[in-house]
């Protein structure tokens, strides 16, 4: 696993991961619920959000023309754009999610207002939400250096040195 470009790898940035494994997978089936969208996607992911979350073609910037939210359009027609395979699954540290699809289209919730429930699972494992919980039980996570794009491998912390005194009778963790 020492290739970054690993399928199986989640690629940490400073304010994102980008899930590698749900590369290449497709919705399969989606789910409307009160309020959210189910995606299923044939890699046994699960992309959870509100009925706020947005579709745009091409641009993402926030006042893009074509970018509204998942409401605007026939429930036919989002199951539609979201059925091509998923290029590039980021979800950010900070609460937000784009997912870019093949087709040109792209599922966003935006970082900021108005709020708008996002999740993504495993099987039935929470991966994340926005409030930026992160289960890395699932899939091993790699750190990526920004400038290089070479994963970040730190030393191991060294053992400690068999001279060092600690006094045990101290209430004083760093004594």
């Amino acid at each position: 696993m020492n290739d970054v470009g690993d399928r199986d790898t989640i690629k940490e940035y400073e304010d994102r991961w980008v899930l590698q494994p749900m590369r290449g997978s497709r919705v399969v089936r989606t789910i409307w619920h009160t309020g959210e969208v189910e995606f299923v996607t044939d890699r046994s992911f699960r992309i959870v959000v509100g009925l706020g979350a947005e579709m745009a073609y091409g641009s993402i910037a926030e006042d893009a023309p074509g970018r509204h939210a998942l409401t605007y359009w026939p429930q036919a027609e989002v199951e539609r754009m979201v059925s091509a395979p998923i290029l590039s699954p980021v979800l950010f540290k900070s609460g937000g999610l784009r997912i870019a699809l093949g087709n040109g289209w792209r599922l966003i919730v935006p970082e900021r207002g108005p709020e708008v429930s996002a999740m993504v699972f495993f099987e039935d494992t929470l991966m994340w939400d926005r409030s930026e919980v992160f289960s890395p039980a699932v899939f091993p996570i790699a750190a990526i250096d920004p400038w290089t794009g070479q994963r970040i491998v730190a030393p191991p912390w060294p053992p400690r040195p068999d001279d060092l005194s600690v006094g045990t009778n101290s209430d004083d963790i760093n004594g």
